[in-house]
């Protein structure tokens, strides 16, 4: 049975983390690229930081369990939806050696889904 009492406080709980680390990420946009802020840009990164926390509070309901194979699955989701269309580019991986690939977004799924099982472990998560 899903516990949907643990539902509501687990979409809400990310939403103050989820705007500190969007401005974050627009300053260090307006640092690195010379644009200027905006409120816009500041929305996509809350968005997809809010849309990954709620990804993984439905698998942690049914589960009973939290898990850092929630956290891969989310953050390959994501991934390879973003890479897919375009919004993402895929860290650590040459361009060249990407686009030689038949699908570019299962690499980026790939990328994105270790990222965030990797710090969802560093961050005491179990398997």
């Amino acid at each position: 049975m899903v516990n949907t009492n643990y539902l509501v406080p687990c979409l809400i709980e990310p939403i103050p983390s989820s705007a500190v680390w969007a401005g974050i990420f627009v300053g260090i946009d307006a640092a690195q690229y010379g644009t200027s802020p905006s409120i816009r840009t500041w929305g996509l990164y809350a968005g997809g930081l809010w849309t990954y926390h709620a990804m993984i509070c439905p698998m942690e309901a049914i589960h009973g369990r939290r898990s850092s194979l929630h956290n891969v699955a989310a953050g390959g989701m994501l991934g390879y939806i973003g890479v897919s269309l375009g919004k993402l580019g895929v860290p650590f991986v040459s361009p060249y050696t990407l686009y030689n690939f038949r699908n570019p977004a299962l690499i980026g799924g790939a990328v994105y889904g270790a990222m965030a099982g990797a710090m969802a472990t560093l961050g005491g998560k179990p398997m």
